[in-house]
């Protein structure tokens, strides 16, 4: 994949037609490289209007329509015309949305994309933790000028004054001066074409990168405490009576009968062993709470795989608690889920 993030560092902003990306991939012909394999590019409606000439990164195609569905391209060096396929003329957008969700579900953080003010290609891509104090965010910026770049770093200064994972294309595009105020605010900076791969199994952060990642987060986040294993339930406490309040992404209030207490997701059980952040269970359960308890089809966090977390997830509470019946049942329908504890943001 490394030759997909060098390709969308050439591109100028995030979209170009299919045969321009194709150019920028390394294919020779235009023709071998399906883009399709690369899920973070999206068709759209929109036709490019010029286009490179093949082979040649310095001459570019003036392409118009001559009749419906037939488009030919004027090159002005040699002022010789040439058919053109509709194909290579439609635009490929980069999503950072798409990039957001999948670090986000690879790191374990809130994913909440957004453009950053006054800037080209800044974004917001989510949270890990709370919002302020414990905690830190996810940015990614595709710039390849010093210029722009120190903007994107002026936008995230006033946006949040706490040290920051900064997603780039590569480590070609940070100068002297934008490293220093990085090192200086106590950021880590992670290299795309270092960090995310993807094979048939689908998308990965190499170790490399995660190892950065636990790092960062263990010097900025407090350490969690070992999981309890058991919340001192009162006798006689039924689902009905247990409340889960998410505080922030890591963090809960829990109330059972006249206990309260304020809890992290390790210490409910819900982390994954192998990296300490969040399990796909406590994903539920976040999700959830989104709902007021109620989960569909519909909601943002459906997906197939639910259906073992919540088998999972029954088991860990009713271990937790100490309370029969399962926690979290089927909706009347069959296809969606419902809390019988009360379970809200």
């Amino acid at each position: 994949m490394n030759r997909f993030w060098q390709a969308l560092e050439r591109v100028w902003g995030l979209s170009t037609s299919r045969m321009c990306w194709q150019q920028h991939l390394g294919d020779v012909d235009h023709s071998n490289v399906d883009l399709g394999r690369y899920e973070l590019l999206v068709a759209t409606s929109q036709l490019a209007e010029i286009l490179p000439v093949t082979g040649n990164s310095y001459e570019w195609l003036e392409v118009s329509e001559i009749e419906d569905g037939v488009f030919e391209g004027f090159n002005e060096k040699t002022e010789e015309y040439v058919p053109v396929d509709r194909r290579d003329l439609i635009c490929y957008d980069f999503s950072v949305v798409k990039l957001g969700k999948v670090l986000s579900d690879l790191v374990g953080f809130s994913p909440r994309v957004e453009q950053l003010h006054d800037t080209h290609h800044c974004y917001l891509l989510g949270q890990l933790g709370g919002t302020s104090g414990a905690g830190f965010a996810f940015y990614f910026a595709k710039e390849s000028g010093a210029r722009r770049l120190s903007q994107c770093l002026d936008a995230v200064q006033l946006k949040d004054q706490r040290p920051y994972v900064l997603f780039l294309t590569s480590m070609r595009v940070l100068n002297a001066q934008c490293s220093r105020v990085l090192i200086d605010k106590g950021c880590l900076v992670l290299p795309l074409e270092q960090s995310l791969v993807h094979d048939e199994e689908g998308w990965s952060l190499t170790d490399w990168a995660r190892r950065q990642m636990l790092e960062f987060r263990d010097r900025l986040l407090p350490k969690p405490q070992a999981a309890v294993g058991k919340f001192p339930t009162p006798p006689g406490c039924t689902w009905m009576d247990v409340e889960i309040r998410f505080q922030d992404s890591h963090t809960v209030t829990v109330i059972a009968g006249g206990k309260h207490e304020r809890l992290m997701f390790t210490q409910m059980g819900l982390a994954n062993t192998k990296n300490g952040l969040p399990n796909m269970q406590w994903e539920l359960l976040y999700s959830l709470a989104q709902g007021h308890g109620l989960m569909t089809w519909n909601s943002p966090g459906a997906r197939r795989e639910n259906r073992k977390h919540r088998e999972a997830l029954n088991k860990t509470l009713r271990a937790f608690f100490g309370i029969d019946g399962d926690p979290i049942g089927l909706t009347d329908d069959k296809k969606g889920y419902r809390a019988a504890f009360k379970v809200t943001l």
